[in-house]
């Protein structure tokens, strides 16, 4: 009889849901480990009177190297940034050429990598976590501040997916609260196979074109 109830103490223990704070700590010893990756970004820009859109696939590597490539809109379509921690190219196929920009400061663009996002959640320590449902879906999500105090970048938080540990979406909300930036993110890749020499003009377009 003792033998049963201990039996069915265990089962009980070893049939709860992990909590949030367990999620969390599988999901940050995961992201952790992820030292680059790829992913479709589909971002809505927010403005007082109006929105735009647009289609981007991003390619990071640590600690902070990355691609950007244009999907959409179709007038912008095929123009390529390529960071490669120090300095960057601007590629445009409409008049086939590059600029190289030197020392370059990066942009309001990184806010939207969730390289960029994780590197800021390993250095801060408030973040925020909670979880939420969505289309039957459950997702952690960690909220944290901006550097920078800039009002229309305030603070930003993400979406995780509880099982896959996959990122889904990334919100930036200005000082008042409101959502200045919007990001999803699909046919998300970790650890895709990119060298750090591949992170120049040339070598990039080669790469997006056997995409």
């Amino acid at each position: 009889m003792v033998g049963l109830m201990i039996f069915t103490i265990l089962l009980t223990v070893a049939c709860e849901e992990p909590t949030d704070e367990e999620i969390f700590y599988k999901m940050q010893k995961k992201l952790s480990k992820m030292e680059s990756y790829s992913t479709i970004a589909n971002i809505t820009v927010v403005g007082n009177k109006s929105e735009k859109t647009y289609k981007l696939r991003h390619i990071f590597k640590r600690p902070n190297r990355y691609i950007i490539q244009v999907i959409e809109p179709e007038e912008s379509g095929g123009c390529i940034t390529v960071y490669d921690g120090k300095q960057a190219w601007i590629y445009h196929p409409q008049i086939n050429q590059s600029m190289l920009i030197k020392d370059f400061k990066g942009s309001a663009e990184q806010n939207i990598f969730i390289g960029y996002f994780l590197k800021l959640f390993v250095t801060n320590e408030d973040i925020r976590i909670s979880a939420e449902n969505i289309k039957d879906a459950q997702y952690l999500t960690l909220t944290a501040d901006i550097p920078g105090n800039n009002k229309y970048r305030y603070k930003e938080k993400l979406w995780v997916d509880k099982e896959t540990f996959t990122p889904y979406q990334l919100i930036i909300y200005d000082k008042d609260g409101k959502a200045s930036v919007k990001v999803k993110y699909s046919n998300f890749k970790h650890n895709v196979d990119i060298k750090d020499e591949e992170f120049n003009i040339e070598a990039t377009k080669k790469i997006l074109n056997n995409i």
